[in-house]
Order: structure tokens, then sequence, then C-alpha cells
């Protein structure tokens, strides 16, 4: 890491330095090219009214002659003059490349050579229809000096480079130093090493927040790997259990699939097939349960404000032709709350199933609403205390012979408490043997500070 951040510095700063040389030549010779263009520009206008006033109205031989004398007297003053007539220089006048032809428009124009040795900046204008005249500035000095201006600057930023890559190499010592002791500790925790390694959490700078914010992370992996155990231990645990829930349907199933290869009268062949098709769908909703519970929690729930008294007389009319004699009904407060709308009809759907298989015919099953979740009461069998301390944990059945009957999974409730945790909330069970269960679902809700509660109609 040294050497990177070595290598990193001199990279980024480096050019950035020759940059800012080459950047300052560039723009100093840009300033004073300036400058010099226009200096010749006013020469030119000066001597173009000069030329005009005398040469205007000339034939070609008054003209070469004039033309001679104004070269003469202007070169003495070092500036250079050429005289085009008909776009051929005359008085015995050359231009210095085919370049310079372009200036002979009929209009006013310049032209900057950068590629002749001097260097020059050329101004022309026509004095009349046959007759111009060119004045060529040597601007070849700014560049000489732009050369020798860019050859310091890169020497100082070369200079500048050399102290740079030795502070680099000091400062990547000083910030590496704490580093590798961060380092040191890292490999103890993977090594897992008891005895930690000493960082330096007592300094105020950023090292210092590195050292704290590692040490927290140390004791964020620590609670992670114990809550990994705790959920490995739990997933084996439910694997257990399934395979000992499943060892029942599939040995009734393997024993009714051999009775069925004998010779049997049709009335008992319609009964064994009649039972694995209730085994089979036995195995099934206890496949689609298992799926809910361990995919539950992987994707962001998509909450919303939900109703609770619209939630509970959905449900109310979903399970009523399961209850037969059984009377379903919604009561409570109109009240709301946010959550999965999908996963809380779960939820009610599972709680008030499980009401409806505890009661006998002539009871009633409640779906309460209240102001921050629901409950669901009914009349039936009652649970122990026994029974409500293991009724949410995976295929655990207070009454296996009834469930079987029934054809329950033994993950309903554990499918709800999954729900009811995701949703930040809690299941609750009072109940009494013999005189029945109320199980309420409770969350943190958010009302409106103008919400009011009102009797369900």
């Amino acid at each position: 890491m040294r050497k990177r951040l070595i290598v990193w510095l001199l990279l980024v700063t480096v050019p950035l330095l020759f940059g800012v040389a080459w950047f300052m030549s560039e723009r100093s010779f840009s300033l004073s090219l300036e400058r010099e263009k226009s200096r010749i520009q006013t020469t030119q206008g000066v001597v173009f009214r000069d030329v005009q006033e005398t040469m205007r109205d000339l034939n070609f031989l008054e003209a070469a002659a004039y033309a001679r004398q104004y070269m003469q007297y202007y070169r003495e003053q070092g500036i250079e003059l050429i005289f085009c007539w008909k776009d051929s220089p005359i008085a015995d006048a050359l231009l210095p490349s085919r370049n310079y032809e372009s200036l002979l428009c009929g209009q006013r124009a310049a032209l900057l050579d950068a590629d002749s040795r001097p260097q020059r900046y050329a101004v022309a204008e026509p004095v009349n229809s046959r007759l111009t005249v060119m004045i060529l500035g040597n601007v070849g000095d700014l560049y000489a000096l732009k050369e020798r201006f860019q050859q310091l600057a890169f020497a100082v930023a070369g200079g500048a480079s050399v102290l740079l890559a030795l502070f680099a190499l000091i400062l990547a010592g000083a910030l590496t130093r704490p580093i590798r002791r961060l380092t040191e500790a890292a490999r103890a925790v993977r090594a897992e090493i008891a005895e930690p390694v000493p960082l330096p959490t007592g300094r105020k700078d950023e090292i210092g927040a590195l050292a704290r914010a590692f040490s927290e992370m140390q004791g964020a992996v620590e609670a992670r790997e114990a809550r990994l155990r705790e959920e490995s231990e739990a997933r084996r645990n439910l694997l257990d259990a399934l395979a000992h829930e499943m060892r029942t349907p599939l040995t009734s199933l393997l024993g009714n699939a051999r009775l069925l290869q004998r010779e049997l009268p049709p009335d008992e062949r319609q009964r064994i097939a009649d039972s694995m098709a209730k085994e089979i769908h036995r195995l099934t909703d206890m496949d689609q349960q298992l799926m809910k519970l361990t995919a539950m929690g992987h994707e962001p729930l998509e909450t919303e404000r939900v109703s609770v008294p619209e939630l509970l007389r959905e449900t109310a009319e979903r399970l009523r032709p399961q209850a037969e004699e059984i009377s379903v009904v919604v009561e409570g407060t109109d009240s709301a709350i946010s959550g999965d709308r999908s996963l809380l009809s779960l939820l009610a759907d599972n709680l008030a199933a499980n009401a409806i298989h505890a009661s006998s015919a002539g009871m009633t099953v409640t779906l309460r609403a209240e102001p921050d979740g629901f409950s669901i009461l009914d009349q039936g069998i009652g649970m122990s205390e026994e029974t409500i301390r293991h009724a949410c944990e995976p295929f655990w059945k207070a009454d296996k012979a009834r469930t079987r009957r029934l054809g329950g999974a033994g993950l309903g409730l554990a499918l709800c408490r999954r729900i009811a945790e995701l949703h930040g909330g809690r299941l609750t069970f009072a109940s009494t043997p013999g005189q029945g269960t109320a199980v309420t679902f409770t969350t943190p809700i958010h009302p409106d500070d103008d919400s009011v509660t009102l009797p369900v109609a």
C-alpha cells in the first residue's frame, strides 16, 4: 500500500505540476502575442494613412518609385513593408511565402506565420483597387522567449516533483504505520485469535476514527457470527423437524401404494386413493408454507396504509365457506396501519383459520380491529401454557392426531410470527384450555394528527 500511495500521489501531482507550467507558459505567450499584434495593427494603421494620402492616385511607375522610398524609410525604423500591384510585389520586393497571397483579397486582412523563421505577423490593406500595402512584424523573439520560459517552468516542475516524491515517501510511511496495525488486527480476527491487537483508538484524527470504526466492526462481526450460528442452528432444527414431519405421510403413501398393487374391492381402492390424496395435499401445503417462511424477508416490504376493518372483512369473506356452522364476525375500531397488504392478509387468514379449526358448531370467531393491529378471538378448545410457549415453533403440534386429521402443516403460526417480526410487531396469546384463545397482532403505527377512532358499522 505504501508503494501504491507514493505512485498515486506522483501520478496525480506530477502531471498537474507540468500541466500548470505548460499552461502558464502558453498563457504568458498568448498575452504577449496579443499585445504585439495590437502594436503591429496600430503601426499598420498609421503607415496606411500616410501611404494612402500619397499613393492613392498614382500609376504603376510612380507607385513603384514611392514604394522604394517608403520601404527604405520604414526599414530604417525597423518596419518591413511590401507593396503589391495587382497581387504582385513591386519595387523588387518578394513575399516570404505563398501563404501571404491570402492577404491580397481586396480587403483588410491579417496573417500569423508561425512556420517561418523568424515568425511574422502580417497585416495588409488595399490602398485602391490596384495597390495593396502590407506590413510585416517580427514576432520571432516572442516564440524564443516562450521556449525559454517553458524550459524554465518544466525544470521547476521537475524539481518540485522530486521534492514531492520525498514528501510522499515520508507521508506514506506515517499514514501506513497505523494501517499496518489495523492489518494485523484484521489477520487476528481472521485467525480467531482471542487476544485482540491494540489499536490506536485514542487518536483524534482520521486514523483514530478508522481504528474506532474497525473496533466497532470487529464487535459487529462477532455479533453477526453469533447470529449466524443461531440461524444455522435454527435451520438445522427446522430441517430435522421437516424430515421427521415428512416421514409419517411418506410412510403412509408408501404403504397405500403397496396396497393398491393388490387386488382390492373398488370401495377399498377409493378409500386408499382418498387417503393418498389427503397426504399429498398435506405435503404440498407443507412445501408452500415452508417456501413462504424461508423466502420471507429477502425482499423489502412494499408498505402502504392498510385499513384494518377492511382487511378483516376480506378475511371473513374468504373463510366463511370453511366455517360451516361457526359464526365469523368483524368488530372494533376504524384504524389503519402501515404494512405489506398481502402479508397482513396472509397473517389474518392463518390466525382466523386456526381459530375456526379450534371451534365447534354454534361457536363464534371474532375478528377485532385494534388501534395498532387486530385480534382474533375464538371460543374453542384453548391452549395450555406449554402450548403457547411452543406455538410458533415450526412443526410443533400440541395435538398431533387432530392436526393430522385437519391437514395442518405445523408452519402456520411460525409464518405468522415471521410476518409480525417483518412489520416490527409481535404476536401475543391469551388462552385458557376449554375457554377459547385470543391472538393479538400489534405493530408500531403513525396515525395522522387529525385522525379519529370510530366504531365499525
